[in-house]
């Protein structure tokens, strides 16, 4: 009976981890169709980068680089988790472990790029980056 509901409960939360992906990346790829007019372009380099890169970003198109680099990983690690759900749902324990081997080094990496921005970053950049660390 213990095992069972463990097994409820990962495939529940695998599921909607699965969903957010799935929800994320479409938005990826509605913003690398939308990257090209200008009222998008404004919204988010506006919000993301620094005022003098402004000018820059606009012109060479980096966005859609962006956008479509965010489509590529987001669309590597979809297989990874139904890899994860057929795992945890067919009670195969090698189907889950490419999943936690790349989230587990996601999770190391992403932990060493946020205290990195913290050494690296100046100025009051500083202080949003610390939140990724806690």
């Amino acid at each position: 009976m213990h095992t069972r509901s463990v097994t409820t409960a990962s495939t529940v939360l695998s599921s909607i981890f699965f969903t957010l992906q799935l929800v994320s990346l479409a938005c990826s790829c509605f913003l690398y169709f939308t990257s090209d007019t200008s009222s998008t372009q404004r919204e988010v380099i506006t919000r993301l980068y620094h005022k003098d890169l402004w000018r820059h970003l606009r012109r060479s198109n980096s966005l859609s680089t962006h956008s479509l680099i965010a489509v590529g990983v987001q669309a590597g690690l979809v297989p990874l988790t139904v890899c994860l759900l057929v795992g945890i749902t067919k009670k195969r324990r090698f189907l889950m472990l490419p999943w936690l081997t790349v989230w587990g080094l996601g999770l190391v990496a992403g932990i060493v790029g946020a205290v990195l921005c913290v050494i690296k970053i100046p100025g009051m950049y500083k202080l949003t980056a610390v939140f990724l660390v806690v």
